[in-house]
């Protein structure tokens, strides 16, 4: 099921037993929460809607709230978040869940509950069985990342909708600011739409003003000055970002990243692989998907490794001396880290 017709299911007051509501967009799943708790009178939420981290809740408690019935109301409406023993790989956490009560419950759910479980997670571990039951049993909801399009339209739409539009630059700024996830694109709306509240039109030096790149977009930004070896504006821009006091190996750690995904890319394209496949695969938001499509293109997989080495060997540097992290970062882009493990291999 999609989230626009499980939205209009609520409105309508068709409600099933269970939901899975699996993906990881958060501004729909904010939607599909509010909606869930608009549909019940405001003088009973209080006392029949209840919500349960498993990382740090028993999932006993949560289902014991599901089988009681409603205090004065016609149904009780249960929030199941961060199920993480439904994936292959469990969190660590101090609470050690029983599963089989939630399995029973599937098999056996009230009447008068709506239980609804949120999970941001591209996919479960089929092989389990509470995952198997629960995708037997359970509405499920897709909650993936929208597409670029699909984002655009829906902004387009909102806007409109409000009394107002945004220029087609403003909106290319936007959804490329926001690296076209909803969430972060709908959280800038409102400021947005403050500034235009005169002329109820969203600009494109608006955009600029208001909506702030975010450190993954500014690195994004580095990784083309590195595989373009400009060293200068590379260092330059380095400079700045540990001035904004972010850490240095934090920005190792996504430039590593961002180069990393560009490699894959570039070997699943040769490997016959389309957008939409590789996201998939490589689980990464289809729009990031694009834009290291477009880049891989234009650089050879040996300098993607090259670029690759370098920022491991600059890491290791980084975490085992005390050097200047600036002074690091102008070594590999001189291609020192390079040069030493050339050496290494004929020494």
């Amino acid at each position: 099921m999609k989230v626009a017709e499980l939205l209009k299911n609520i409105g309508a007051g068709k409600l099933a037993p269970v939901y899975l509501i699996l993906g990881k967009e958060d501004y729909n799943a904010q939607r599909i929460s509010t909606a869930f708790i608009e549909s019940m009178p405001e003088d009973q939420r209080t006392v029949n809607i209840g919500q349960y981290d498993m990382e740090s809740v028993s999932l006993s408690d949560a289902i014991g709230d599901a089988l009681s019935a409603p205090f004065f109301g016609d149904r009780r409406i249960v929030f199941i978040k961060h199920p993480y023993f439904l994936l292959a790989k469990n969190k660590k956490v101090k609470i050690e869940q029983n599963i089989d009560e939630l399995i029973n419950y599937l098999d056996n759910p009230e009447p008068t509950s709506v239980l609804v479980i949120f999970a941001p997670y591209d996919k479960l571990d089929e092989r389990k069985k509470l995952s198997k039951r629960l995708l037997k049993k359970a509405v499920v909801v897709e909650n993936g990342f929208l597409d670029e399009k699909n984002t655009r339209d829906y902004l387009k739409l909102l806007l409109k909708n409000k009394g107002y539009s945004i220029e087609p630059q403003a909106l290319e700024m936007l959804v490329r600011k926001t690296e076209a996830k909803l969430s972060l694109a709908m959280n800038e709306l409102p400021k947005l739409m403050i500034l235009a509240q005169k002329d109820k039109e969203i600009t494109e030096s608006m955009v600029a003003q208001m909506v702030a790149q975010t450190l993954e977009q500014n690195i994004f930004d580095l990784s083309d000055l590195v595989l373009n070896k400009q060293s200068k504006k590379a260092i330059e821009m380095y400079h700045d970002l540990i001035l904004q006091h972010e850490e240095p190996l934090k920005i190792n750690a996504i430039l590593l990243g961002q180069i990393r995904l560009l490699l894959q890319v570039n070997v699943l394209q040769k490997h016959g692989y389309d957008q939409g496949n590789i996201a998939s695969a490589l689980k990464v938001h289809p729009y990031r998907v694009k834009l290291a499509l477009k880049k891989s293109r234009a650089v050879k997989r040996l300098e993607l490794r090259n670029a690759y080495l370098g920022l491991v060997d600059l890491e290791e540097k980084m975490k085992s001396t005390q050097q200047d992290p600036t002074a690091l970062f102008e070594l590999f882009m001189l291609g020192y880290f390079k040069e030493k493990r050339i050496q290494m291999k004929l020494s």
